[in-house]
């Protein structure tokens, strides 16, 4: 095995596979090359903006193509300041499209007649048929411009490896597709030297019409497994492409809904064979493509993954939304805690053939099918449909078990109105949404909503429901965050697994209290499929619903807005092939530019990851010497200047500030005869951002945590109110010497450790919470001082989590009947934390919702749930 270095993260192993793989053909030119290659011939080697006269007509046309509609870009092109100074080479919209059009384009689109005969008959006592437009694009096609698209070179595999996380194999890692079982497998059927092209679709119906009308279409996304997720996840990158419009249809020309509703079921698989067609002689021999590295090589596009809700994987799977679309679980045992066989792709076949066949075989009723006898997935090659059924986060897990589940029995339990209240008076953490109003008035949930609902939840729930009810929900919740990881472990797998397990041991008090009857609930079927989907295929974050939900947006309103709104479909097509030519001219030209072809790289926000969150320059955040590459970094200019000590204690709350700074200046500058004064004055910053090490197997992870510390701000605009206080809590390094000798909080340098043990007193590590009162720079007179410094107030150290929740429990620690505080270095601050109220089984106290909770209540418990980084290191993972 071979190691696999990171720099921060750790060092893994990956075993190559035994035989050659991805053998080189021959070179080839990359698409990009080909468009350079013919502008020279043509005499525009200077000007690889054609047809486009420079780069600021470039740079117009790029705008008005993405921001401007055709009636809009004709008025403008036609104003007289327009005309006279800007001149461009099109003066109307009609020759910019023109100039449009003369773009590279990717592969085309084409218009197939799909015709249905109805059981209605018509005056001339013929059938009645539909026509039905299907607009695809060829997929093997697509996959050639993924693959050879040299924006990806760098983040493309051609081979499979196995990862382990220890060089002796014994701890295996599932990150990218690569990494899972599945492409080794595939890669030992294939010819020596072949490359795999793991194919991966998804398609889901949309609105097109916000307010009214019906007006929808169903789009059909496609990307490849070689392509690293993250890229894939990116709308901005175009790593995923459109293929296809599948037709919609009320089937009128059937006589009842029955009829209709297997006609509609037909007719998508009917257009689906035709869309996939390419892929059956291309997946079985083989296609030579051009890669991004200029390398020929022969890929085999294999269909491994179709991302879809549930109805529509059911509708995929030709079986009824009652049944499982993976496996043959009986209707009656889908809350059972045991595995079922897997469907089977040559039985089901076999199975739908005696039926149409007229031979009534019993497993088409057992195995919950319909009478799709042609499903199109049933002669694409090395394909097994049912494994293709893929994790679905946002609808099964988000929206599904907890939102429409956990989140409703657990309302019911403790009453709506209570559920609100708590979740009002929920303390603060920076980036967490805070539900004013609770979540009963909440119109309309999304994603965002669902994730911070379980940022907070079991805080709600501690106390007021029965202990049975709380591990089950916990369970739920810790099932979802490791389904989310971005890399697995065996360990991981294990944990997640063991919360499913805790889960099932737990769930029967719900039928106990009358919220319900039983479990055949889809949803919670489907999460004894994740670990070995997973497996198989990588992560799940690689196959989430959210992508597609997303490219919706791209590909479909804003497409159809682009319309006439008659006969739109032909008409999106049109727009989206010229916004991709678009798109690639300005990858085309980024590429130029890389090479030296325009002396210096453009400016161009089409590379920019619209996902990843805005960092600071290496040179702002201050290294911490905590952990390897944690670091903070505070503004450059403070901006509560001169603040007296009166006000630091009465509007920042440091009562203790010149006693706490006394210690402070009396063990870091013994030698000093000044001591501190309450007529000196301090210069404060708002807050403390702090940089994070990495850890790419967490998903949704935010590097930099900002801790604040300021008093409640008035608006510039007097109409509003203030931005309120915040005086967040942080996990401070109080003891160096046990910190640097114990485990460490993550474990990054520390040999990924674990930061809690359970079976000690007390924790060993040096760490300690804090509230952070003030952030302000030390005056000059009591001499240099290389960070700034922090006025905290500490909670006491922390002991062995709650029996009742397993969460730990804090109060604040005092002195003499004051709150213990200090003057302490902001170099020790590690990381941001959340308390939450121990709200108890008593009813939500009306000043906590009002007031600061922080404050008010006496006991807290720290939450592992506020983002991955806290969860990971808890659950003693990696």
């Amino acid at each position: 095995m071979e190691e696999v270095a990171d720099e921060e993260e750790p060092i893994q192993f990956a075993k190559v596979f035994p035989r050659p793989v991805a053998d080189v053909l021959g070179v080839g030119q990359t698409v990009f090359e080909e468009i350079r290659e013919s502008q020279v011939d043509m005499g525009l080697e200077k000007n690889p903006w054609a047809p486009f006269d420079d780069e600021y007509e470039w740079g117009l046309a790029e705008w008005l193509s993405k921001r401007v509609n055709k009636t809009a870009t004709d008025e403008f092109l036609k104003l007289a300041i327009t005309k006279n100074r800007t001149q461009p080479s099109f003066t109307s919209n009609y020759t910019f499209q023109k100039k449009l059009d003369k773009l590279p384009t990717g592969p085309g689109w084409t218009c197939e007649i799909v015709t249905s005969t109805g059981d209605r008959v018509g005056g001339d006592r013929k059938p009645l048929t539909e026509q039905h437009e299907l607009w695809r694009r060829d997929p093997v096609e697509c996959v050639r411009d993924l693959i050879g698209n040299p924006a990806f070179k760098d983040y493309l595999s051609y081979v499979p490896e196995q990862v382990f996380a220890d060089p002796q194999g014994k701890t295996r890692v599932y990150d990218e597709m690569w990494t899972g079982d599945w492409w080794w497998n595939m890669q030992e059927r294939l010819p020596s030297g072949a490359v795999v092209a793991p194919v991966i679709l998804a398609s889901n119906k949309t609105n097109l019409t916000r307010f009214r009308g019906d007006k929808a279409a169903w789009p059909i996304y496609l990307t490849i497994g070689n392509i690293k997720k993250d890229i894939r996840r990116q709308p901005s990158k175009h790593a995923t492409v459109l293929i296809g419009y599948l037709p919609i249809s009320k089937m009128l020309h059937f006589k009842d809904d029955e009829g209709r509703q297997i006609a509609r079921y037909r007719l998508f698989h009917n257009c689906m064979r035709l869309v996939t067609k390419p892929l059956v002689d291309a997946g079985r021999h083989g296609v030579d493509m051009i890669c991004a590295d200029r390398n020929i090589r022969r890929i085999h596009p294999i269909l491994v993954a179709y991302i879809a809700d549930h109805p529509e994987q059911c509708l995929i799977a030709c079986c009824k939304e009652n049944h499982c679309p993976r496996c043959v679980v009986g209707t009656k045992h889908r809350g059972d805690h045991f595995d079922s066989p897997l469907r089977d792709v040559n039985e089901t076949r076999a199975t739908l053939e005696r039926h149409k066949n007229s031979e009534d075989p019993h497993l088409f009723e057992d195995h919950g099918l319909r009478a799709i006898y042609f499903p199109f997935w049933s002669h694409l090659p090395h394909t097994d449909i049912f494994m293709c059924i893929t994790p679905d986060i946002l609808h099964q897990l988000h929206k599904g078990v907890f939102k429409d589940h956990i989140v409703s029995w657990c309302s019911t339990i403790i009453s709506d109105a209570e559920f609100d209240a708590r979740f009002q008076a929920m303390s603060d953490f920076h980036g967490l949404r805070h539900f004013k109003r609770g979540i009963s008035t909440v119109s309309q949930w999304t994603c965002t909503e669902h994730k911070e609902m379980q940022r907070v939840v079991l805080g709600v729930i501690a106390g007021a429901v029965e202990p049975r009810v709380f591990r089950a929900a916990r369970a739920v919740l810790d099932f979802i965050y490791y389904a989310q990881y971005q890399a697995h472990t065996d360990t991981t797998l294990a944990r997640m697994q063991e919360a499913l397990d805790v889960f099932h041991v737990n769930k029967d008090v719900f039928v106990e209290l009358g919220l319900r009857q039983h479990f055949n609930i889809p949803k919670v079927h489907s999460m004894r499929h994740y670990v070995q989907s997973i497996r198989a295929l990588g992560s799940a974050d690689g196959f989430n619903s959210e992508s597609p939900e997303r490219l919706h947006i791209d590909y479909a309103k804003d497409a159809y807005q682009a319309s006439s709104k008659v006969d739109y479909i032909a008409q999106m097509t049109h727009w989206l092939e010229l916004q991709e030519a678009v798109f690639r001219h300005g990858m085309f030209l980024n590429w130029v530019a890389s090479k030296g072809g325009l002396g210096e790289s453009l400016d161009s926000d089409l590379l920019e990851d619209e996902d990843e969150e805005p960092t600071f320059a290496d040179s702002d955040i201050i290294p911490s010497g905590l952990l390897a590459s944690h670091g903070y970094h505070v503004a450059k200019s403070c901006p509560f200047l001169a603040v007296s000590v009166s006000r630091l204690q009465t509007d920042f709350g440091a009562i203790d500030f010149i006693p706490a700074l006394q210690t402070f200046l009396t063990h870091h500058f013994p030698h000093s005869s000044i001591s501190a004064s309450q007529y000196d004055r301090f210069d404060l910053f708002k807050s403390v951002s702090l940089r994070l090490p990495r850890r790419d197997h967490i998903s949704d992870l935010k590097r930099l945590n900002r801790v604040r510390a300021h008093p409640a701000i008035p608006n510039r605009d007097r109409r509003k109110p203030p931005s309120p206080a915040h005086f967040d809590v942080a996990f401070v390094v109080e003891d160096h010497q046990l910190w640097e000798s114990g485990t460490g909080f993550d474990g990054m340098s520390k040999s990924l450790s674990l930061l809690w043990a359970h079976d000690a007193d007390t924790l060993a590590t040096g760490l300690r919470l804090a509230q952070i009162c003030a952030i302000f720079k030390l005056p000059s007179h009591y001499g240099k001082f290389p960070h700034p410094l922090a006025y905290v107030e500490w909670f006491r150290p922390l002991h062995d989590p709650e029996p009742a929740t397993n969460l730990y429990q804090l109060a604040r620690s005092t002195r003499n009947q004051r709150r213990f505080a200090s003057v302490i270095s902001v170099r020790d601050l590690l990381q941001a934390a959340h308390l939450m109220p121990r709200f108890g089984s008593s009813k939500v106290d009306v000043s906590w919702i009002n007031g600061d909770v922080l404050e008010l209540a006496d006991e807290f418990y720290v939450n592992p749930y506020i983002n991955f980084h806290i969860f990971d290191t808890i659950q003693h993972l990696y």
